[in-house]
């Protein structure tokens, strides 16, 4: 299969390679490819010789880094994420519309079913993190009819900025326009430095879609 066979193939559901993905999400190259090892048993792949992601794999990543910041361990992500595949009946649970309202209910049967006080202690801070951080998280997520994960608004859905799988293989873009928030970064690092106000001009946007797109790409800078 050639590469431009490969990347149609993959159309509307995402393509992202491991530096785009670790980008995106705040991690490591290093960990992103860990977490997308087979024998992690958290992304539910093997990484083929081109290393591509799909969307829902990209957001898989996100929940577990939101976790990992956090001090969850690995052990305890990797049994949450077992325990939800097996109730949503889903290779990326963590991204599921229902994790959202009874996320809370898989830690608190996984409390309820170890005997080790350590896990146990590691459970109840998954628990804190889901409440307090991942169930947040949600509202910047878009569910289709079918309740399929459709699209990610990094900035909020009020932001401009857009993950959309249909949309330019899911890279992130302008919603309106469609332009892509490193093309927009670029212009705006264009001989020396350029006032958002001049690159609106010279793309024919509104002045607002480079103000987001800025405020984007510098939060994955931090």
């Amino acid at each position: 299969m050639t590469n431009s066979t490969h990347k149609e193939s993959r159309l509307g559901i995402g393509l992202y390679s491991i530096p785009d993905a670790s980008r995106i999400i705040g991690a490591s190259v290093a960990n992103v490819r860990r977490w997308c090892k087979s024998t992690q048993g958290l992304v539910p792949r093997t990484l083929g010789k081109d290393e591509l992601l799909t969307f829902a794999e990209l957001m898989e990543l996100h929940f577990i880094k939101m976790f990992r910041d956090q001090g969850v361990s690995m052990k305890t992500i990797k049994i949450a994420s077992e325990k939800a595949a097996a109730r949503y009946h889903s290779s990326c649970p963590f991204s599921v519309k229902r994790f959202d309202t009874d996320g809370t209910a898989i830690f608190a049967t996984l409390q309820s079913e170890s005997s080790d006080k350590e896990m146990m202690e590691d459970i109840t801070k998954g628990q804190y993190v889901f409440e307090t951080i991942v169930r947040p998280f949600f509202r910047k997520l878009e569910y289709g009819k079918n309740y399929d994960l459709v699209r990610f608004w990094p900035l909020s859905k009020s932001g401009r900025v857009v993950l959309d799988p249909a949309r330019k293989f899911g890279k992130p873009i302008d919603f309106e326009t469609g332009i892509p928030t490193q093309v927009i970064l670029k212009a705006l690092k264009a001989g020396g430095g350029q006032s958002p106000a001049v690159v609106a001009r010279w793309l024919g946007v509104p002045l607002a879609a480079v103000k987001k797109a800025a405020e984007f790409e510098q939060s994955l800078s931090v």
